[in-house]
């Protein structure tokens, strides 16, 4: 057995290379990329530019100084980066991009769309490699991956004499060196004239053969519905397991083997004519690691390694102190979907007779007694048909002197298209969010679901009520450490109706939890541009801590462990300035802290030939494999092959953990082994979670107040209350 990355480690010359140094300023650099890079390489390296030549030749003078690979990693690989660069665009393959470099194959069996539709077609679907180099356990690598991409072939005079609507689709203009620069929506068509909304909000107009259709997944799937009609379904379903078994394990494998074996054959050039060798991946499945499955703990300290298992046999760990038993719901739906409804929550309530996992419902699951259900319906489906029935059931309540302790809301699929302030999804959340109700959200198309499917969907629904409602489904089992822990996870995210134009990113959410996974309290601070986001970041976290301190009682000279969980491209210094100024108040503790950075995107896979001749899954690494790529980076699994639900689910990704140098804790192991654990521990879903819930919570309330604050009359001062401290996002 064996396991491989796609990771080749490269043979480092024996040999220096002279560079000539001259003091670092950008527009110096700018302008010598620009007018010589044909001829000589550029890079910044601290407050100097190194320039390689071709020939000892230079476009300035400065002090020449030889660079001895061996000793140099990261100079080696940018100039091996810059060798493949230049071997490809001397083919005329138009590599984008640098770190990593794009190559976008244009060979006609390497359209997986021309196999399903034709190769008539405007849109394809093209093989995609990434080629990158990473330091892994101190040996440089070149990491090759492989994945598929839409591009578009004819320009929107094509889609005009179609008859396909470009009003309100973004548009892209072609660039000498392949990129295709977004220009941004249209607005009107005169002619074969398009009036545009450009990202900075102008507004101008581009000639319909200048510019393309932007190769996004709504202008793919809006094109095959608009050209197969009935038969849409069909064909995009075909399209989607189409790219997945492309992306399965056996495959992936092979594609990069053949890209591997290409640099092989013909070595990599620098830029003064070195060659360097590319080795084969090495076996490491005796440098590989396998993390302990989690264990849950329920009600009376039951515990158990499979979370529907212990909710069966011991029921939800707050069974004997949940506080709204017999709960009063009511429902908002259509007047004339009513009848459906109501059979809907009914299943959702009592459960559905021979369901594998949901024959008892929420009440039997979670132990709530018997719920007291009212239905308010609205006539229309605008928002003041839904303000008209949230209003009364709220008056309703309110009259009796108490409120809802749960809002089950019924929306439309459709209700994703349009504007925030048109959208009851958001306003139903606001009214209800004001009065301290919690909402569970589902679409009437769920509806038609067969009973086997609901079930599984009812499942979910059931536990996120759950915890919305201020119930603990279940905790984690920790192993008690000698420090006071809290992880704190910070979010982001990018809301707007348009891009580019009113387009925002959501900063310094923050979710705090204890090592147990105890929700222990969610802050949020205001939606900030992200030059005010350390400053707002120091005042949640300044807050939170705070009340924590005094929520457990802290006692001085206790050491309190702090660890940030964040899926941000890198921590900079401003972010870790902010920690740092809120931890110096607090110097009765003994504190020590992590950044952990959390990355999906990083292009390196492990193939497990234990999985070859699995049906699903083929090379998959099993959940909880680990690999260590150096001191303080550990790449983990933390979905794997027996968590894929079918053959054309394509290959899982794993996450690169990786705690920064500033870290005073930076045990890579035990926070490995956490992140793990936080990934079993979503309350939205029973299954392992590809991200931990320390960033997925984040997200989904940075995403949620961002869209909410777009709303006339919100205030994030509502989520102060009981609400605020429970699974409302969910």
């Amino acid at each position: 057995m064996s396991i491989h990355l796609n990771a080749f480690p490269l043979r480092i010359p024996d040999n220096a290379l002279n560079a000539c140094v001259i003091p670092y300023e950008q527009e110096l650099l700018d302008t010598l990329r620009a007018e010589h890079q044909s001829t000589h390489v550029f890079r910044r390296q601290g407050n100097n530019i190194l320039i390689f030549s071709q020939n000892g030749q230079y476009p300035v003078s400065g002090t020449i100084e030889p660079v001895n690979l061996k000793d140099n990693y990261y100079i080696f690989c940018f100039l091996v980066k810059d060798g493949i660069k230049r071997h490809l665009s001397r083919l005329n393959r138009h590599p984008l991009y640098f770190s990593p470099i794009e190559l976008l194959s244009t060979k006609k069996e390497d359209d997986l769309l021309a196999k399903i539709i034709g190769d008539a077609y405007p849109f394809q679907i093209y093989v995609k490699y990434k080629i990158d180099t990473r330091i892994i356990r101190d040996r440089p690598c070149l990491v090759i991956d492989c994945s598929t991409r839409r591009t578009v072939s004819e320009n929107c005079l094509y889609f005009l004499a179609k008859g396909f609507e470009l009003r309100d689709r973004y548009v892209v203009a072609q660039q000498t060196d392949g990129y295709r620069k977004l220009l941004g929506h249209v607005t009107k068509i005169e002619g074969e004239t398009l009036h545009i909304v450009q990202p900075d909000g102008q507004i101008g107009t581009v000639q319909c053969g200048d510019t393309y259709l932007e190769a996004s997944r709504k202008n793919f799937d809006d094109y095959v519905s608009y050209t197969h009609d009935k038969q849409k379904d069909v064909v995009i379903e075909k399209i989607r397991k189409t790219i997945s078994s492309f992306n399965g394990g056996e495959n992936k494998k092979a594609r990069i083997d053949i890209l591997k074996r290409y640099f092989q054959s013909n070595d990599i050039v620098l830029i003064d004519g070195t060659r360097v060798k590319i080795e084969e991946a090495e076996n490491i499945q005796s440098m590989c690691g396998q993390l302990d499955k989690p264990v849950f703990v329920f009600n009376d300290n039951g515990e158990a390694g499979w979370a529907e298992k212990g909710l069966s046999q011991y029921g939800p760990y707050t069974k004997r102190t949940f506080d709204r038993n017999d709960p009063s719901i009511c429902v908002i739906c259509a007047l004339h979907e009513k009848g459906r409804v109501e059979q809907f929550v009914r299943k959702l309530l009592k459960g559905i007779s021979g369901s594998k996992y949901f024959s008892n419902g929420l009440e039997g699951k979670f132990s709530l007694g018997t719920s007291r259900v009212e239905v308010f319906t609205t006539g229309t489906d605008d928002v003041n048909g839904y303000k008209t029935a949230i209003e009364t059931a709220i008056r309703k309540k309110a009259d009796d002197g108490s409120r809802w302790d749960l809002a089950l809301v019924q929306v439309r699929q459709s209700f994703k298209k349009l504007e925030v302030r048109d959208n009851p999804y958001y306003w139903g959340k606001s009214l209800f969010f004001l009065h301290q109700v919690p909402v569970q959200d589902f679409t009437i198309e769920l509806l038609a679901q067969s009973d086997y499917s609901l079930g599984y969907s009812l499942n979910n629904m059931a536990l996120a009520c759950y915890a919305k409602m201020g119930g603990v489904p279940w905790l984690l089992k920790s192993s008690p450490t000698l420090s006071h822990e809290l992880v704190v996870g910070i979010g982001s995210a990018n809301v707007g109706q348009e891009r580019g134009v009113g387009n925002q990113r959501i900063m310094g959410i923050t979710t705090v939890f204890s090592g147990d996974g105890s929700y222990i309290v969610s802050n949020t601070s205001k939606a900030v541009v992200p030059d005010e986001y350390c400053d707002a970041l120091t005042s949640v976290l300044s807050d939170t801590i705070q009340k924590i301190q005094e929520r457990m009682n802290w006692q001085k000279g206790d050491t309190i462990r702090l660890i940030f969980h964040a899926s941000v491209k890198k921590f900079n210094k401003a972010e870790i300035k902010a920690v740092r100024a809120v931890i110096d108040k607090y110097r009765d503790y003994q504190i020590e802290y992590a950044f952990l950075k959390i990355s999906e995107d990083h292009g390196l896979h492990l193939f497990d030939s234990s999985s070859a001749g699995a049906k699903k899954g083929k090379l998959a690494p099993l959940r909880g494999k680990t690999f260590n790529l150096s001191r303080n980076e550990m790449l983990v699994y933390l979905i794997g092959q027996r968590e894929l639900r079918q053959e054309t689910d394509g290959h899982p990704r794993g996450v690169i953990l990786n705690v920064h140098k500033d870290s005073t804790f930076k045990d890579i192991k035990y926070l490995s082994a956490q992140v793990y654990s936080f990934a079993s521990h979503s309350w939205r879903s029973y299954f392992p979670n590809p991200m931990p819930v320390t960033i997925s919570y984040s997200d989904l309330i940075a995403r949620n107040l961002g869209w909410l604050n777009q709303l006339p009359g919100w205030n994030d001062s509502i989520m102060i209350g009981k609400i605020g401290q429970s699974q409302w996002f969910l």
